[in-house]
């Protein structure tokens, strides 16, 4: 019996060995796909938070102090709360409950319509990433490529046109696209409950001009099963941070139904 056991590892170390294939481009897209925390895939439709936003701290960042001309500028403002509506399509910004009337003062004007499109821009950065709308849908065709550093990442399709990197744990690490528009993106993530967290993202032009960057950050906080941004800075190129945080969220969830038309009558 000893003799027969012995003859049969033998035979283990004997047996030809199999090849492993390389991994399909579907399931190397399937397996980057599954480790990042895109919520809205995870049947949220939208929410809506409140924004707080400290002024006076925002002119300091500016101007290094807070001048006595400014402060009176600053307290109107920040009597003004405003919620942020977010879903698939983007992100909108309302005063509540009614825009403020800043007629009579220009600079007021000024910086509250900067605040609404800065804040709008900050999670409207986010969403690509909460859709996972930056990885190949649909009809688009992709491929990737091995690289000593990771992945390369091609995709062409209506309206789409754009090169990923990857580092070798299917993180991607920057991109650059050129439709729906002409951009580059470095990112940076961090782990959550559901997968990857966008950390932050970088944008800029393809074209070297350092004048349209602008760097977005992110915390998150847990509301209804869904991580969602808690703290955002938007960092434009040359010019003061901006910090917001979003509290009081309301989050609205289901399942979307596609349904068929109707057949065509003959």
């Amino acid at each position: 019996m000893r003799r027969l056991v012995l003859i049969f590892v033998v035979c283990l170390w004997c047996a030809p060995s199999v090849s492993q294939s390389p991994e399909s481009d579907e399931a190397l897209l399937k397996r980057t796909r599954a480790l990042y925390d895109a919520p809205f895939t995870r049947n949220l439709v939208s929410f809506d938070c409140a924004i707080q936003f400290d002024w006076k701290r925002h002119f300091i960042d500016a101007l290094g102090s807070l001048p006595p001309a400014a402060l009176p500028t600053a307290e109107r403002l920040q009597g003004v709360p405003h919620r942020i509506f977010v879903d698939r399509s983007g992100a909108t910004l309302s005063a509540q409950p009614k825009a403020p009337d800043f007629a009579d003062d220009q600079r007021a004007a000024q910086l509250e319509q900067a605040f609404n499109a800065i804040a709008a821009q900050g999670l409207d950065a986010w969403l690509p990433f909460s859709t996972n709308v930056i990885l190949p849908l649909g009809t688009t065709k992709y491929a990737f490529e091995k690289l000593a550093s990771g992945y390369k990442l091609s995709m062409n399709g209506p309206g789409v046109a754009a090169t990923l990197l990857l580092d070798v744990d299917l993180h991607v690490t920057s991109g650059v696209v050129q439709l729906p528009q002409d951009y580059r993106f470095a990112t940076d993530f961090e782990p959550g409950p559901d997968g990857y967290l966008l950390k932050s993202v970088k944008t800029g032009s393809t074209s070297g001009d350092t004048n349209g960057e602008a760097t977005f950050a992110y915390s998150y906080q847990p509301v209804d099963g869904f991580q969602l941004p808690l703290e955002v800075t938007v960092s434009p190129s040359r010019n003061e941070p901006w910090h917001f945080s979003l509290g009081d969220c309301k989050v609205i969830s289901g399942i979307t139904v596609h349904v068929a038309p109707p057949p065509v009558a003959h």
